[in-house]
């Protein structure tokens, strides 16, 4: 492995970077038959606080990191370098998207601010606010043409990417006649249904004028909020992570859970969840400092993926399935483990 040591340039905080030399079998894409091969490949420094979310743009040439440090990061995936380091959210950022064609990137926070940057650039183009309260999860539609967003007060909201316009707003989760926290929005790969998860212990479906569509409902008999929700690839499963340690596994089609994956430990949450590109693999993350892969078809655990020294809140599979990218961090606290990590073969 090779380090790069950080310094400071015109007042610029540059990442440390630290690589592995990458031959030809790093490049191999993970499956069930090698994922407990898989090692850490590349480390990025810069966060100074909680990395809380992560995303390859589509053509996986940069990877978008964000966090409790206020900012967003865009890095050179053949080199690990600093594109942009974006600012201008007034507190934590919890979420980041990539827009379908990879020249816009979403990014939502704690300061009650959706903005969506110009990736060529670096600026900022479109800021919307009015939601008042933090927003937890942006996700880009398939099709480009919307923006939705959860936040603290329950609320789910519909957007022009392009001019910041409010076309659909609801109070999606409800518990004991109140509204919930939503902790994570994700579209269906076909982009017609909008699947939301929050503190009720539901994930609800919407179509793309915010009519409820279906509930699915985790385990009640301890807390489990849904912190994370992925797509499969073809559309047919639906995966949540959930505070009380377990992923749950749903066929969207009959509305029955297929799979429950639990860690273990009766103190543990789950947050980040992800589907490889061919549906295959599952990537979990949570509270344990660790990362796992399962088969997704049987559940079978494959592969536990040590190395993190924090938290795991957030993971991304490369679109090509070569590279997963995990990011940690203390909750809204310094120190810790606050860098990315890239993983491979």
């Amino acid at each position: 492995m090779t380090c790069i040591r950080a310094w400071r340039r015109a007042g610029v905080f540059l990442p440390i970077l630290c690589r592995l030399a990458l031959g030809a079998s790093a490049m191999e894409s993970i499956t069930t038959e090698n994922a407990r091969n898989v090692v850490e490949r590349a480390r990025i420094e810069g966060h100074v606080r909680a990395i809380y979310s992560l995303a390859w743009s589509p053509d996986g040439t940069m990877l978008a990191t964000a966090g409790a440090d206020r900012s967003v990061r865009v890095v050179d995936t053949s080199t690990w370098e600093t594109i942009h380091h974006l600012r201008g959210h007034a507190a934590s950022v919890w979420s980041v998207a990539w827009s379908p064609d990879g020249t816009r990137l979403a990014s939502a926070g704690e300061g009650g601010a959706v903005r969506v940057w110009d990736v060529r650039t670096g600026e900022a183009i479109v800021v919307i606010t009015g939601s008042y309260s933090p927003v937890y999860s942006v996700a880009w539609s398939p099709s480009g043409d919307l923006l939705a967003s959860g936040d603290r007060y329950g609320r789910l909201r519909l957007h022009d990417p392009e001019t910041g316009e409010q076309l659909a707003a609801w109070h999606g989760h409800i518990e004991g006649g109140h509204s919930t926290e939503v902790i994570a929005v994700a579209w269906s790969p076909d982009g017609q249904t909008l699947a939301s998860g929050g503190i009720d212990y539901a994930v609800r479906l919407w179509d793309r004028e915010g009519n409820a569509l279906a509930v699915f409902r985790a385990d009640t008999s301890a807390r489990n909020d849904i912190n994370g929700v992925a797509w499969s690839p073809d559309g047919r499963f639906l995966a949540a992570a959930g505070q009380s340690g377990g992923i749950h596994v749903w066929d969207v089609a009959q509305g029955e859970v297929v799979h429950e994956l639990r860690i273990g430990y009766s103190s543990f949450w789950t947050r980040g969840v992800a589907y490889s590109p061919t549906g295959a693999l599952l990537a979990t993350t949570g509270s344990d400092h660790a990362v796992r892969l399962w088969d997704a078809q049987s559940g079978e655990l494959l592969a536990v993926l040590s190395g993190h020294g924090s938290p795991v809140w957030a993971v991304a599979w490369s679109p090509d399935g070569t590279r997963l990218a995990t990011g940690s961090g203390v909750y809204q606290g310094p120190g810790g483990d606050t860098a990315a990590r890239i993983w491979g073969l």
